[in-house]
Order: C-alpha cells, then structure tokens, then sequence
C-alpha cells in the first residue's frame, strides 16, 4: 500500500526582535500559495495587510509582482507559488517581511507535515501569544518608545499616542476569538478536501 504524502503544515510564526516575541501556531495545506500563506499570517496577527511583504525561501523571494518592478533580485510570483514547496525541497524555515519601513520580520517555521483529515477546513488558528505591534508605529525603536509613553501618563507623549491608538495597549490580549473569525473566512473560501 502506497502512503499518502502530506498534504497540510503546522506553522510556528514569531515576530523578531522583540521581547517577548509574539508567535502564532498555524495550520495551512500545502496546496496554498505563498499569497495564502500571506494572508493567514497577516489574520493570525491581525495585521491590516497595507504594506508591501515578500517571503524569502531557500534563496529565493516570493511576492506579488510590481509594476515597472526593475528591482535587481529576482522575485517569483506568490500568486502561483504553491506551499509545497516546503514539502519537497525539505524547507523547514523561511522569513516572512511585512511593511517594508517597518520591516517587521517573522520566522516561520515548520513544525510537522501531516495528512489533512477529509473535510477539514483550513487554515486554522491553533495557538498564539503576545500582542502585535501597531502599525505605522515605526518599527522596533517605535513600538519601544510606544510602549514606554503608553505605560507612563506622565510622558510627553502618552497623551497623542493614546489618541493614536485609540485604547490602552494590552501586550497580552491578542483577540483569539477575532482570530478565528479571520481564519475561518480564509478556510471558507478554499475548497474542502473530499
């Protein structure tokens, strides 16, 4: 009897260069392009997905091409890209960059290959910590000197930063339920196994 060759990845995405670093575990099959994984990682953080991004896999960039793109790496289309990929080059980790002047970087790394269950829907949200920044905050200096001015009311800047904001930063809270809906809506637009 032949065995089936894995067709879903479990996921661990960490934010870097932050401490503590927020990490997201994701599930995703394999049949998805790296403009899917895209968009899980950007619902898995609740990221606003209005920035540039690009993944950098074994050497090579995956993003969605530009116009007039005359930019010296060569970069592959994530439209058509396929996750497996990862499965057979035997790829265990890559970066994902979001927002280019922010340049927020995740590690993403493949914890276990496995065969998806007929008629499960994917991806899907497993497990997750710490908040992620805000955007446009200004990268890693910019959410240091946010998180200092939103915990002291008495800097100069809590006052502007908190209408910024918009609420109290809670580094802890990273809306699961909210998360869930995100991943859902992505699993309910792909085709279940049969």
């Amino acid at each position: 009897m032949r065995k089936q060759i894995s067709d879903a990845a479990r996921l661990r995405v960490t934010l870097l260069d932050l401490d503590p670093a927020p990490w997201r575990i994701i599930e995703v099959p394999l049949s998805m392009t790296f403009k899917g994984l895209h968009e899980a990682i950007q619902a898995a953080f609740l990221w606003f997905d209005c920035h540039l991004w690009e993944f950098d896999v074994a050497d090579r960039c995956y993003s969605l091409p530009l116009d007039g793109d005359q930019g010296l790496e060569r970069t592959y289309n994530a439209s058509t890209a396929r996750l497996t990929k990862l499965r057979d080059s035997g790829i265990s980790e890559f970066l994902y960059i979001y927002d280019m002047g922010d340049n927020w970087e995740h590690h993403v790394e493949v914890l276990d290959l496995f065969d998806m269950p007929a008629g499960a829907r994917l991806p899907a949200f497993i497990d997750g910590k710490w908040r992620r920044p805000p955007e446009d905050v200004g990268g890693v200096p910019g959410f240091e000197m946010f998180l200092e001015a939103m915990a002291d009311p008495k800097h100069e800047d809590h006052d502007d930063l908190f209408d910024w904001y918009g609420k109290p930063f809670d580094a802890q809270d990273i809306e699961p339920e909210i998360v869930k809906v995100q991943m859902g809506r992505l699993a309910s637009m792909r085709r279940p196994k049969k």
